[in-house]
């Protein structure tokens, strides 16, 4: 096997290094189920590669090529795998975005990535020969889209070897195996589920297992209970809510549990492992870079630490810097690009380092620490204040559910907080009186009855600052 290699020579898994791994399953373990669909239908390793192969043929007859972009609206569903594997496999681009985006956003995405042709995700079945992997310019990469911090589409284009390579490292450092069911809760077409559910799971040869999305609450806890599911794969809004359905019984086979998008809440995490045994483990990511650090088991701080390959460093003022500051990351293999936007890849570099935007520390033991977010940090009465501290402070009092601290135009700098009936505003100032500087305490501090959030876990700001102009709760 050949492919590029990382910086000390090690050679890297790539597209068909997966490729292999997946036909092999499909010869040793041809009856183990590789997808089980929320509706319960099942789809064995065997019977997959069989639907990948009759696949491929389907979307080439449809205009797929080997090196252009294929377009594919992606639902968690067996024929969205199907479908992904397929092109891939015939060295097309596949360039996956949500099922449900408009027209004018499809056709934007598209714009971006060059792509022609658009595809419906299919499970064909006619018999096929297993296309050969080719090998020209483009057809090693995939095209993934991201939302960004300041919410304009944004579509990745990453290259297989770094995408396999980090997701195997990652899969290795989780303790994937070909027992494990792993439940997905998040789309498919986001980085989060492909980088730690379909790519890791089926190099593995574990059971991928797919809620319907957006997933309720109640959902999660019985497709845990009913598929016996070992991983689960989430958000920590769905984590919590969820605690409010955990069934009488338990769940025993629960060994895993990821999390990602957001930090996770102490009662949170101390609450779910009481619950259920297994521990909340954050997982920090990026579309861009794949998984980047993954929380060790059993210690005491529940740490991230870098997952292997992995190097990360902070820049302060221009200048690289031992101490907290912006967080700048690399991973084996080739870089990652924006497609369509030349100009904001330049700008995502320094000296071959990636910038994410984040605001934390790294040591030298390989432990990263996310802060927040460069450009969430703001400047009330001229000094620095990070909303992550404000939250947290918030989060910490007895009673409260959820906060997010941010500064509007006309409304300046506001907490929305969620909280039980008998949390009150001058409660809540005299508990972050006692945390913070007066200055980092927001002016305004709204109580709500919800956070309104995307199928993702991100808050959606547009209800609040209407709901504060109303004056009215939530």
């Amino acid at each position: 096997m050949t492919g590029p290699s990382d910086a000390d020579g090690r050679l890297l898994l790539g597209r068909a290094a997966f490729f292999d791994r997946l036909r092999s399953w499909a010869v040793e373990r041809p009856t183990a189920d590789a997808v089980i669909a929320a509706d319960g239908t099942a789809l064995p390793y065997g019977e997959l590669v069989a639907a990948v192969a009759a696949t491929g043929a389907h979307l080439r007859d449809n205009g797929a090529r080997p090196g252009e972009p294929v377009a594919i609206p992606t639902g968690n569903s067996v024929a969205s795998i199907v479908t992904i594997l397929a092109a891939a496999a015939l060295g097309a681009v596949p360039l996956l975005f949500d099922a449900g985006a408009t027209e004018q956003e499809r056709s934007q995405l598209m714009r971006l990535a060059e792509a022609q042709t658009c595809v419906p995700p299919v499970v064909a079945r006619e018999p096929a020969a297993w296309p050969e992997l080719p090998a020209q310019p483009g057809s090693e990469e995939l095209a993934l889209v991201t939302s960004g911090t300041n919410g304009l589409p944004k579509v990745v284009g990453k290259h297989w070897a770094a995408v396999v390579d980090n997701s195997v490292r990652f899969a290795e450092v989780a303790g994937y195996s070909d027992a494990d069911r792993i439940l997905c809760t998040t789309p498919l077409h986001h980085a989060f589920a492909f980088g730690v559910v379909l790519v890791p799971a089926l190099y593995t040869g574990a059971t991928i297992v797919l809620a319907p999305h957006p997933p309720l609450p109640s959902a999660l806890m019985s497709l845990l209970a009913e598929t016996r599911a070992t991983v689960v794969q989430s958000v920590p809004f769905l984590y919590g809510a969820a605690l409010e359905t955990m069934p009488s019984h338990g769940l025993p086979d629960l060994r895993l549990c990821v999390s990602a998008g957001e930090p996770l809440r102490p009662a949170v995490r101390s609450t779910w492992l009481e619950a259920t045994g297994a521990r909340l483990r954050d997982q920090y990511g990026a579309t861009e870079l794949g998984q980047i650090g993954f929380a060790v088991p059993d210690a005491p701080d529940d740490a991230c630490r870098l997952v292997p390959g992995v190097q990360a460093r902070t820049r302060v003022d221009g200048e690289w810097s031992a101490t907290e500051g912006e967080l700048f990351v690399r991973v084996p293999g080739p870089p990652s690009r924006y497609l369509g936007q030349d100009e904001l890849t330049e700008r995502s570099y320094v000296d071959g380092w990636f910038r994410t935007g984040d605001w934390g520390t790294v040591d030298g033991s390989g432990r990263i620490v996310v802060t927040g977010r460069v450009n969430r940090r703001v400047v009330v009465g001229g000094r620095k204040v990070d909303p992550a501290e404000v939250e947290n402070a918030v989060r910490s009092m007895p009673g409260v559910r959820d906060c997010v601290a941010v500064v509007g135009e006309d409304a300046g700098y506001v907490a929305f907080v969620v909280a039980e009936p008998d949390v009150t505003e001058l409660g809540l100032r005299r508990h972050l009186a006692a945390l913070l500087s007066p200055y980092k305490i927001p002016r305004r501090l709204h109580l709500v009855r919800a956070l309104p959030r995307t199928t993702t876990g991100k808050i959606r700001m547009a209800p609040l600052w209407q709901d504060l102009t109303d004056g009215s709760a939530t």
